[in-house]
C-alpha cells in the first residue's frame, strides 16, 4: 500500500515537472499605424511560441521585422539589412491576422522595424526582448 502511494506520488511530481518544461506560449495584440507599434516593446521567454495578433489601424501597408541577434537595421531600410532578419510579416492597410513564430533561443534585445521605405526613418521601432 505505501509503495503504491508512494509510486503514485512520485508519478504526480514528474508530471507536473514534465508539464512547467514544456514549450512556452505567448500572445501578443499589437496595432500597427503610422508610424508605431503598439505596444513597441514585447517581452517573451526564450525558444517560446509567439503568436501576434496583428492589426494594421493605419492609412498605409506596414510590416512588422524583427532583426537577427546583434543586428540593427539602417536607414534606409533596403535589401543590405535582408540578411539581418529574424522574421518579417506585412499587412496592408485596415487588415489584422493572427501569425506564429518561435522565439530566437538566445537571450538578449531584437530590434523590431518597419521595412516599408521610409518608415524607419519615420520611428517606426521597437523592440523583442528575449529571456
Amino acid at each position: 500500500m505505501k509503495k503504491s502511494l508512494l509510486l503514485g506520488l512520485c508519478g504526480l511530481v514528474i508530471a507536473v515537472v514534465l508539464v512547467g518544461c514544456g514549450p512556452k506560449k505567448v500572445t501578443f495584440d499589437v496595432d500597427m499605424k503610422e508610424y508605431s507599434f503598439t505596444p513597441s516593446t514585447l517581452e517573451v521567454p526564450a525558444g517560446a511560441e509567439v503568436t501576434i495578433n496583428l492589426e494594421n489601424t493605419g492609412t498605409l501597408e506596414h510590416d512588422m521585422v524583427i532583426m537577427v541577434a546583434g543586428k540593427e537595421a539602417t536607414a534606409p531600410f533596403n535589401e543590405d539589412d535582408q540578411a539581418n532578419i529574424f522574421w518579417q510579416h506585412k499587412l496592408d492597410m485596415g487588415a489584422s491576422e493572427s501569425v506564429t513564430f518561435t522565439a530566437p533561443t538566445e537571450a538578449g534585445e531584437y530590434q523590431i522595424v518597419c521595412g516599408i521605405p521610409a518608415h524607419l526613418e519615420q520611428g517606426m521601432v521597437g523592440k523583442l526582448i528575449v529571456k
